[in-house]
């Protein structure tokens, strides 16, 4: 069984002369050796592998029993195409050329760019760009909409979106480079688009919940009262004005009691003294 075709992988002709794999080994080595790349995962195991396939090509017995394997290898995927029309099998060829082409440049360029900012940093710094935009919506979301703070949130929403594009663009191109090394099919577009559009959907269910469940534990325990100082009902909706620090703010918030008992007498707010702006209408001796 063929686990790695190391021509390819060294990007030398099939079957090459060892002389011409010991050349581009020492060239892939000012490259890739992990002297020159500490604390890159990723470039120690190409070039891992590469030292495998240069150590198994140098001996002339393992080469000669190796590119036979090989050989099988490709006639057997090859056996179905000689019965196929000539112009079809050239454009099959040209296919398998350009996917190679561009699974040595997934190669090349992963590498590369780890070696400038690696990947895992990358997911890192994606992560904390999503959770920053998360924490940008959720510190404005209770601000007056009435002021210009509502592009807090629509900036953050974008921010935490950006975020989730990176991630997924990262784990995109960690699964390709993987792929391309173990010369399977690359299927890492679906998973990445899978990701992306679980956590699309999923950010607003999970950001609500914790809206919902943040503004539950602020009235409950750091709740204080002030009084309403207008209140007006408007198709089933209380729109309630009220001060706190100087600070006058309308809420709006919909009745689990009777409309036609809220009256700026029998009514209190009450709100949260670490935001003031979460509150909600409670009646007294109704």
């Amino acid at each position: 069984m063929v686990e790695h075709d190391f021509y390819k992988l060294m990007q030398i002709p099939l079957y090459s002369a060892f002389s011409e794999v010991k050349k581009r080994y020492y060239e892939l080595a000012l490259i890739y050796h992990p002297d020159k790349n500490p604390n890159n995962k990723d470039a120690e195991e190409y070039f891992k592998i590469v030292t495998q396939g240069y150590n198994l090509l140098g001996d002339v017995d393992k080469k000669s029993q190796y590119d036979l394997l090989l050989r099988n290898y490709y006639n057997t995927q090859d056996s179905d195409k000689t019965r196929v029309q000539t112009p079809k099998r050239d454009m099959a060829e040209r296919l398998f050329q350009i996917r190679e082409n561009k699974r040595q440049d997934i190669i090349t360029d992963y590498l590369n760019t780890e070696n400038t900012f690696s990947h895992k940093n990358r997911l890192w710094a994606a992560i904390l760009l999503s959770v920053s935009g998360f924490l940008m919506t959720y510190n404005h979301w209770f601000i007056n909409y009435t002021s210009l703070d509502i592009i807090y949130n629509f900036g953050g929403f974008l921010i935490t979106y950006f975020g989730v594009y990176l991630i997924a663009n990262n784990v995109y191109r960690r699964d390709s480079y993987r792929n391309a090394i173990k010369l399977v099919e690359d299927k890492s577009d679906r998973k990445a688009i899978r990701l992306f559009l679980t956590l699309f959907f999923s950010l607003p269910f999970i950001f609500w919940t914790i809206v919902q469940t943040s503004a539950a534990i602020q009235l409950h325990y750091f709740a204080d009262y002030t009084t309403v100082e207008n209140i007006t009902v408007q198709s089933e909706v209380i729109y309630y004005e009220y001060t706190v620090n100087d600070e006058k703010i309308v809420r709006s918030m919909t009745p689990e009691f009777d409309e036609k008992l809220i009256t700026p007498h029998n009514t209190r707010v009450k709100f949260s003294r670490i935001n003031p702006n979460i509150s909600e209408i409670i009646l007294i001796n109704p």
